[in-house]
């Protein structure tokens, strides 16, 4: 009975589409995503023809189903050729349209074996389109994407763009492609042929799923399923009992939770990370992914996690921890809902799984106020002035929050200044104890160094603490520029409050960030002053190639700064400038002002892991002056003569 409840819903979600003239002409079928998306196959509606020919767009089409009625324009396409994975187009509702039907997308990379068939046929010449389902077998693969259906059901034509549901797990796998000619069965598109969306052409500017079709459309799916849970016809309810339940098993009700917890988070930075998130949990160093087009998503790597040798619910709990760790700074609201859900669910567990999960919490900042940061160690290096300029007086200053009263700490000892190549050496004793005084577990304190432009590109993020905890890897004794954020910030602008500074930072910070190039104003300090106040300025050469523009633009009010710790410009400027122009604006379109120090942190997090998508980040170096946190003027000379 709940079996057939799911083929009830499958039916109502799949429509027959044909031309908008009234004819009431099949040309195949299609099925609803989400309320306003339909998924259908591109032969459906192109006749086999190549979408991006001149005269082929056949604009605004008719869809009908059981008690469904309404028309569509093509949006997205792949290909139009005959692989499987080059067949396949999104539908857009137009005039308001939303379905109350949509099918539930599997999550799973398995094959699947007894499936049911939904479409529409005519049945004969001047009938209308009727309403049609098969059972069968997958008697095997055809290519990546490709799913080989048998001959218990003879497919009809018009039934292509229709919708595969699996018939044990509750789940659609695939979309019909074709009947194979003169024999029973035919061929469907798995569902994680999906994914080569990134690759997808927009119609006529209909699509309105942004730069990644795929993962803006899943993430609507499993937002829109999760919203049902409680509906009358929740597919996910109905699914619930199509699966049953045992000890350890993941339910369709926590699946559905869990990928619209992920689809709140930005997505991974690579396969990379994503894979890198799934071995951690499998404990294997290179999981083997099918296909040829790579995972893309968080729910991707969920996909993988069924039947576990540990337990699904262990290990799926594990890998949402996991991805809500690497979003805490980013998104603290957003991984800390994931994070107490699974906390939440893992009340199911051992008590000795739970501890597993008790060690993978995210790190969030602590927030005073309301936009205030967590606790702050500041090192400031000032040059002696009586010494070559390569010795430095240093102290320490402390914030536990963001924006409170500093706190002095340890000062240098010596009257004539530390050589700048033995600050690691007596300075990682006394960070050492300061940062073992603000760090609380996963919450660990930022560093930020004070000095003169002239020395930013001091290599701070590769110390390390002097002394390791154990002959055993233990994440504290990492670079500081891996295990915690390393900042610079300017010695020059000591103690200002100076309206522009202030003005700059709170627009960033409430207008969001883009990059500045270095290029664009070379030799000309005054256009530095009427730039847009979210500006950061990216300089493709060190610090001390660009002193110059570094104190005009410190002088302008600028907060933020990047550049490249080991670029020459010997012979002007190289592929590898391009490179960093187009990744920095990258990164800062896409982060926030106050999670910009953790996407350093974390890029050389993965740079340490040996990801090479991260590697262009190696050189960079972030200035990150906060104007409500001054450095306080000295009371007196720091030990010199």
């Amino acid at each position: 009975m709940t079996e057939a409840k799911l083929g009830t819903l499958a039916a109502r979600a799949t429509v027959w589409v044909g031309p908008d003239d009234g004819s009431g002409t099949l040309w195949g079928s299609a099925f609803f995503l989400t309320p306003q998306w339909l998924l259908s196959c591109a032969h459906v509606l192109l006749k086999d023809r190549r979408p991006d020919s001149p005269g082929d767009d056949p604009g605004v089409v008719r869809f009908t189903g059981p008690e469904t009625q309404g028309r569509a324009r093509l949006a997205y396409w792949v290909g139009g050729g005959a692989d499987p994975e080059q067949d396949l187009v999104l539908l857009r509702t137009v005039d308001g349209f939303r379905s109350r039907y949509c099918v539930r997308l599997t999550d799973r990379i398995d094959t699947p074996h007894r499936v049911t068939v939904h479409g529409w046929y005519v049945p004969r010449k001047d009938a209308p389109p009727r309403d049609w389902s098969g059972r069968c077998q997958v008697n095997g693969t055809d290519g990546p994407y490709g799913l080989v259906l048998g001959p218990e059901a003879e497919i009809p034509h018009g039934a292509s763009g229709g919708p595969v549901l699996d018939r044990d797990r509750g789940v659609v796998v695939g979309v019909v492609k074709a009947r194979r000619k003169a024999k029973d069965g035919g061929l469907a598109i798995g569902a994680s042929a999906l994914r080569v969306f990134d690759a997808a052409i927009a119609a006529d500017g209909a699509g309105t799923l942004g730069s990644d079709p795929y993962r803006e459309l899943v993430r609507a799916h499993d937002q829109w399923h999760a919203e049902q849970l409680d509906s009358g016809t929740s597919w996910v309810a109905a699914q619930e009992k199509v699966c049953g339940s045992r000890d350890g098993q993941w339910t369709p009700k926590d699946s559905a939770t869990a990928s619209a917890l992920l689809a709140e988070l930005p997505p991974p930075r690579s396969t990379t990370e994503l894979v890198s998130v799934i071995g951690q949990v499998l404990d294997e160093e290179e999981p083997l992914w099918p296909g040829s087009v790579p995972p893309r998503d968080w729910r991707d790597g969920h996909g993988w996690l069924y039947e576990s040798a540990d337990g699904e619910d262990i290990a799926f709990l594990h890998y949402l921890t996991l991805v809500a760790q690497r979003h805490g700074w980013e998104r603290p609201a957003q991984a800390k809902a994931l994070h107490r859900w699974a906390r939440q669910r893992a009340l199911r567990l051992p008590a000795s799984h739970r501890a597993l999960l008790d060690r993978t919490r995210p790190v969030m900042p602590q927030r005073t106020g309301g936009d205030g940061e967590g606790p702050v160690v500041a090192v400031e290096l000032r040059p002696d002035m009586y010494q070559p300029r390569d010795r430095f007086h240093w102290r320490i200053w402390t914030w536990r929050s963001g924006t409170a009263q500093p706190q002095p700490g340890r000062v240098s000892a010596g009257e004539d200044g530390v050589p700048l190549a033995r600050l690691p050496g007596e300075l990682c004793g006394p960070l050492g104890e300061t940062f073992a005084e603000l760090d609380d577990g996963p919450w660990r304190a930022r560093l930020e160094v004070v000095l003169p432009p002239e020395h930013f590109d001091i290599d701070v993020h590769l110390w390390r603490p002097g002394v390791a905890r154990s002959s055993r890897p233990h994440p504290a004794d990492r670079l500081f520029g891996v295990h915690r954020q390393v900042v610079l910030r300017c010695l020059r602008r000591h103690g200002e409050s100076a309206e522009e500074w202030h003005t700059r930072w709170r627009t960033a910070v409430e207008d969001g960030l883009h990059a500045l190039p270095l290029g664009r104003h070379r030799g000309d300090p005054s256009a530095l002053t009427g730039t847009p106040h979210g500006s950061v300025l990216v300089l493709c050469g060190t610090a001390a190639e660009s002193t110059g523009p570094l104190q005009e633009a410190i002088g302008a009010g600028y907060p933020m700064a990047l550049w490249s710790r080991d670029a020459r410009h010997t012979y002007g400027c190289s592929e590898d400038c391009e490179e960093l122009h187009r990744q920095t604006a990258k990164l800062l379109r896409d982060t926030e002002a106050g999670a910009l120090p953790e996407e350093l942190r974390m890029l050389r997090e993965r740079i340490s892991q040996e990801d090479s998508e991260a590697y262009w980040a190696d050189p960079l170096a972030l200035m990150y002056d906060d104007p409500r946190r001054p450095v306080p003027q000295p009371t007196h000379r720091l030990n010199s003569p």
